[in-house]
This record gives C-alpha cells, structure tokens and sequence, in this order.
C-alpha cells in the first residue's frame, strides 16, 4: 500500500481547517508548466495556477499566483506591491530564498511569510489549483481559503488572457 504524502502546506491548511483536496499526477520524472500539467491531467488550464516569486529593486520578495496560461503585467504588479518596479528572483535564489524548487513552489509554507497575491480572476472561480510543495502533487481549494492561509490579498497582477 502507497503512504499517502502529507506536505507542509497541506499541514498548514489541515491546521485552519481548510478544505481542499490532495491531487497526485505522474509527471514521467520531469516538470515542464503548469499548462503541461492542465494537458496531462486533463483539467480546465483556467483554475490551474502558477506560484511566481518576484523582487524588488529594494530586495523585497512578493508571491505572485496567476493563470498557468498567463504572465505577469510587471507594471501593474508593482503598483499592487506597492513597490516602483519588481522583476523575477533568479531560479538560482528560489530555493534558498522561498524553501522551494521551481514546479514545487507554493504561497503555502514558505521559508518566511512573503506577501502573497492572487491574481483577481480566481474570484471567477469557485476551486482553483496550486502547488502542494512537492512536484507531482496539487491542491484544489477555494480561493477565499488561499488567500487565508496565505494571509494574502487579490490583485490584478497579469496581462490580459485572449
């Protein structure tokens, strides 16, 4: 019999008795996107969604979560993160800096409590998808719920999605 895996931020939400469900996929070892994981899982691409880690000119790191089909409007992101201007942290500072491999990353249990935010077209939504912290494992869970145990705020963080 297979141990059912437990991570971190399923902890987290167990913890606030928030609900969400445990999703399991094989990857064939390897991650590409979060729009390959939609396709490979047959899910809608729209709920799916991506845990980004920017930074500051200042050096302060902000979480951003969005559309796996999506990229980040960097100009109105920043305005959300009340900063002048954010860019991507390098994938050779993820680890060390949020706990967190890239396709493992999650707003959920990270190294330190980075602000969180979701971009605003999950209130579309009644159950969006994220990383469970370990690759090949999701989370399904309302975004209200999200942004509570991130202690996170929505925002309109993405270029427009055709």
């Amino acid at each position: 019999m297979k141990k059912e895996i437990k991570t971190n931020a399923m902890r987290i939400l167990d913890n606030l008795n928030i609900e969400y469900e445990h999703v399991d996929y094989d990857l064939d070892g390897e991650f590409t996107s979060a729009v390959d994981i939609a396709e490979k899982t047959h899910e809608d691409v729209d709920i799916i969604y991506k845990t980004l880690a920017t930074l500051s000119k200042d050096g302060e790191v902000f979480i951003l979560v969005v559309p796996a089909a999506s990229t980040i409007d960097f100009k109105k992101a920043s305005k959300v993160c009340k900063v002048k201007s954010l860019s991507m942290l390098h994938l050779k500072d993820l680890k060390k800096t949020i706990g967190y491999e890239r396709g493992a990353t999650t707003a959920l249990a990270m190294k330190k409590d980075y602000p969180v935010f979701l971009d605003i077209r999950a209130k579309d939504h009644d159950i969006i998808k994220v990383s469970a912290g370990k690759i090949g494992h999701g989370l399904r869970l309302k975004p209200d719920d999200f942004l509570r145990a991130t202690k996170g705020a929505y925002g309109d963080i993405i270029n427009e999605i055709d």
